[in-house]
């Protein structure tokens, strides 16, 4: 139910684990993702990861999916977002955190936690935040687990979504890994 219910669109809006692998355990690899005049967006992928850019019309943020390409699936969801016009003011973090708890809020009723604390971290050019819930009902095909936050990356505000079940605990940790990770390119 979690995962149906998230659409990229609102959360941008409101944010403004073991898998089956051949390769070894913590190898990853730089990854590069264009953003339309605004640069690149780097982040250290882990390796086996299957990763696809949805770039939408008109210079819109991209979305970068990343699946497992074998074994149980998960999906990691990342948006870079940039302030439309100059004279926006960028997120703060105290903005950051209270959009990551209104999101945690909206979810509550669709998840086994009653309290769903929210969770600092640093990555290599900003602060933070995330929760993790589990869905109480998930239907066939869904997922059982979400982790989603903000995260500032230099200019940027990214969101993201960690998607998983059970047993992907690595997957959450080297998500988040990856995302420290993550750097802002300037043209």
């Amino acid at each position: 139910m979690i995962a149906k219910q998230y659409s990229l669109a609102a959360l941008a809006v409101v944010l403004a684990s073991s898998i089956n692998f051949s390769v070894a355990v913590g190898a990853t690899a730089p990854k590069k993702y264009s953003l339309p005049g605004r640069g690149s967006f780097q982040m250290t992928v882990p390796a086996g990861w299957g990763d696809e850019l949805r770039q939408p019309p008109q210079a819109l943020p991209p979305t970068i999916v990343f699946r497992a390409p074998q074994g149980k699936p998960f999906e990691v969801l990342v948006t870079p977002i940039w302030r439309a016009r100059a004279d926006i003011p960028a997120s703060t973090e105290n903005a950051m955190k209270q959009a990551v708890q209104k999101a945690a809020e909206g979810v509550k009723s669709q998840s086994v936690e009653k309290v769903i604390p929210i969770v600092e971290f640093s990555g290599s050019s900003g602060p933070g935040f995330y929760f993790s819930v589990t869905d109480k009902a998930p239907k066939p095909g869904e997922y059982k687990y979400m982790t989603q936050g903000m995260l500032k990356v230099s200019e940027l505000t990214v969101t993201f979504t960690i998607l998983t079940n059970d047993g992907q605990e690595q997957v959450t940790r080297d998500a988040l890994g990856m995302l420290k990770s993550a750097v802002h390119v300037q043209p």
